[in-house]
């Protein structure tokens, strides 16, 4: 029995798709991924296949493999901008328009990087936004200098000085 990838159109038969071990790498690598992005990750390797040929198994393998790094890292960049923080769920999100925009052949992750580095904006903001508020609150709460000795008597001094 001969068995077809509805995403990616690799054909083998059911053995081969057991006994192969690129394959098991490949599934073993998807079932890794964060929830968001395994639901989109077949669909996504679709858009690597070239033409009307099927995706090899270790074309796959290697694909995968990138993507589960990607999503690991936590953060994306892109192109000369700053490096962005980014979770799964935008990563699933920017894998989505990915596929909604429909590009065929890709060759490596860029365009997904770019859709999650655009998505990424959004996060990056808040997270400075809560980054600053912590800041602030954090300089309201700190203990209250207190002026040494020392200074308050020459302060005194200064004003006498003065005419005060």
């Amino acid at each position: 029995m001969r068995l077809v990838c509805p995403s990616c159109g690799a054909t083998a038969s059911a053995e081969a798709w057991s006994n192969d071990a690129a394959i098991r790498y490949t599934i073993d690598a998807l079932l890794q991924l964060p929830t968001p992005v395994r639901l989109q990750a077949l669909s996504y390797l679709g858009l690597f296949r070239q033409g009307t040929k099927a995706l090899p198994w270790r074309r796959a393998l290697k694909i995968v493999t990138g993507l589960k790094d990607l999503v690991a890292e936590g953060t994306v960049y892109w192109q000369g901008g700053e490096t962005r923080p980014i979770n799964a769920e935008i990563w699933g999100k920017a894998i989505e328009a990915t596929l909604a925009s429909g590009p065929k052949g890709l060759k490596n992750h860029n365009y997904l990087r770019k859709c999650a580095w655009e998505m990424a904006a959004d996060l990056a903001a808040k997270m400075e936004n809560d980054r600053e508020l912590s800041r602030r609150n954090k300089q309201r709460h700190e203990e209250p200098r207190v002026m040494p000795e020392s200074a308050k008597a020459e302060i005194d001094k200064l004003k006498k000085q003065w005419g005060e």
